[in-house]
């Protein structure tokens, strides 16, 4: 619940003008990311792409998927690890669940996150959780039996 008495005496009033942003430079760049998207768009060159047997004009994330996919198949920690990277990659990451506990007497949390761990850029609809009633509970005034 959001506090209803906000100590706003830190706070100036007019600190941005009307239509002035409060980040004129804008967010920061991702230079690594983008360099990386862009290289994975790109031709790949011959003298990589014919040991591979990939057809003419494959892209340098053609080669990496396929050198992915042949590590998976191996029967190795890194092969494993590989299989789980496909897998999360293709199917998004399976959900996460936490447990917290104390010792005897005291009390128990359980943390259950159904939905999987979102890929990143993706958007989602967030579903407010009602902390005042709990799961099953009727709304006071409803008509339900």
């Amino acid at each position: 619940m959001a506090n209803p008495h906000p100590n706003t005496s830190g706070l100036k009033p007019t600190q941005w003008k009307p239509g002035e942003s409060g980040n004129p430079g804008g967010r920061r760049k991702r230079v690594l990311s983008d360099r990386y998207a862009e290289l994975m768009e790109s031709v790949l060159p011959e003298e990589l792409r014919k040991p591979l047997k990939l057809p003419v004009g494959a892209l340098w994330g053609d080669a990496i998927a396929l050198v992915s996919a042949r590590t998976a198949l191996k029967s190795t920690e890194v092969g494993v690890s590989q299989r789980k990277e496909i897998a999360d990659r293709i199917e998004g990451k399976s959900a996460q669940r936490f447990e917290l506990a104390t010792p005897e007497g005291g009390f128990e949390i359980k943390v259950s996150f159904e939905m999987p761990v979102r890929k990143r850029g993706e958007k989602t609809i967030e579903t407010p959780i009602d902390v005042e009633r709990l799961p099953g509970e009727a709304d006071e005034g409803s008509s339900e039996s």
